[in-house]
């Protein structure tokens, strides 16, 4: 008995599926597809319609199979595909196989519209995470108050771990780039002024962009490189070993014991270190500028005293809180995002960094344009 049997219609001829389709049988019926689909050719017509016995019985795999072969023969010659005599189940899985095929073609058009359609993919991407991370903005706002009107017990322990952790042990690396970093901006204002013969006002440089913008701006990166990895990396390998939810099963709240302690240790380390890399980088430019051009640090300090050196100083003070928070905020933020894998981990570390660092950088900016408005 053949597998497929063909009739013919006024405007379309039926493929009539008689018995069980296998895919340990295979190669039988396939050719038997094969020479009863070249034979249907003779008949001229543009539709092709599919039906089933009510008896036959198939696997997933032997059905897409058929369907592979029905389609190439549909595309070879022309023809229309028809599925509305078969049951609803079956239906609904040829459409899924129509879309999966819809979704591996890419035409000559759609090729060239590549970089455009990533544009957008990135584009709406980056929408959406700004989105989550507002929302997680808002989820931590209402959790501090509550844990605030209820009186919870802070985990002064978590705190004061991680004002070590990401404040006291970052110490020696903001140190040492913030004082090679004042050495390099002293000798450049040096080399540039001294054409004019006005080396001396290389401390003027250095007191407004090193206390104003670059020290703060410097230990953000610092911090962002350093902390936003550490605590995206650590909540989402909680996640992955599954300890964040056995901390939901003892009630205990991952907000309080996990996000919090990280936001207000950064918000009192970040300012803390600013000022160390302020001073670090003063004496990086007051080290170059008595080899240079023998600025003993007496007449350093005389002259930096008139550089207004106070406002500055407060100036560069007054972003570190919002720093540390965005940094804290973001390192959390993409934690709880990461799924039960480690490349999710890896990818969202990666993000973290990217996108504290990103956010750091023009929320600098727009101080600065800020404070150049306001005069101050």
């Amino acid at each position: 008995m053949s597998v497929f049997n063909i009739s013919i219609s006024e405007h379309a001829f039926h493929l009539h599926v008689m018995s069980d389709l296998d895919i340990r049988h295979i190669r039988t019926w396939s050719v038997n597809l094969d020479h009863t689909l070249r034979q249907s050719l003779q008949h001229k017509k543009r539709k092709l319609e599919l039906e089933f016995a009510l008896e036959s019985n198939f696997d997933i795999s032997s059905l897409f199979i058929l369907f592979k072969k029905l389609h190439e023969f549909s595309l070879s010659y022309g023809l229309v595909l028809d599925f509305s005599k078969l049951p609803k189940e079956f239906q609904a899985q040829f459409k899924k196989f129509e879309r999966e095929q819809k979704e591996e073609r890419v035409t000559p058009e759609e090729a060239s519209s590549g970089f455009i359609h990533e544009v957008g993919i990135h584009t709406m991407e980056a929408l959406e995470s700004t989105k989550n991370l507002l929302s997680f903005l808002g989820y931590i706002l209402i959790k501090t108050k509550r844990i605030i009107v209820r009186h919870s017990s802070f985990p002064m322990a978590s705190f004061f771990y991680h004002v070590d952790h990401s404040g006291i042990r970052a110490i020696p690396i903001v140190a040492l780039i913030s004082f090679l970093i004042g050495m390099v901006l002293a000798y450049q204002g040096i080399n540039q002024l001294s054409r004019f013969g006005a080396q001396i006002y290389t401390i003027d440089f250095l007191a407004v962009g090193v206390l104003r913008e670059i020290g703060v701006l410097i230990t953000a990166v610092v911090i962002a490189g350093r902390s936003a990895s550490a605590y995206t990396a650590q909540i989402g390998t909680m996640i992955v070993n599954q300890e964040i939810d056995a901390m939901k099963i003892f009630q205990l709240d991952p907000v309080l014991y996990l996000v919090l302690p990280r936001i207000l240790g950064l918000l009192v380390m970040l300012p803390i270190l600013v000022f160390i890399s302020d001073i670090l980088a003063l004496a990086g430019g007051m080290f170059t500028s008595q080899l240079v051009i023998d600025v003993s640090p007496f007449q350093f300090m005389q002259h930096l005293k008139k550089a207004s050196v106070i406002g500055h100083f407060w100036v560069g003070m007054s972003k570190a809180p919002l720093f540390a928070f965005l940094i804290s905020l973001v390192g959390c933020f993409r934690g709880f995002q990461v799924k039960k894998s480690a490349e999710s981990v890896g990818v969202m570390t990666t993000r973290s960094v990217v996108e504290a660092i990103f956010l750091v950088i023009i929320c600098n900016a727009f101080m600065s344009i800020l404070y150049s408005y306001l005069k101050v």
